[in-house]
């Protein structure tokens, strides 16, 4: 299902959650491994990491710290 557009916390929250419940597409399994390496962190992790930094990209935000 693709991503839905919109910059509500909302929509940012159903897409992360989009992105953790299915499965990861080959190219973004290997963006998870890469993440893991670089931050020695464990799959999980690395894998909510990309979801977010995804879901806020297809916001147009940034993630504030």
């Amino acid at each position: 299902m693709p991503l839905q557009p919109g910059i509500t916390k909302k929509i940012i929250s159903k897409n992360i959650a989009e992105l953790t419940s299915g499965p990861a597409s080959s190219r973004r399994e290997k963006a998870i491994h890469t993440l893991m390496k670089r931050r020695h962190i464990d799959y999980d992790t690395a894998k909510n990491k990309m979801a977010v930094a995804i879901a806020f990209s297809k916001a147009g935000k940034s993630r504030k710290k």
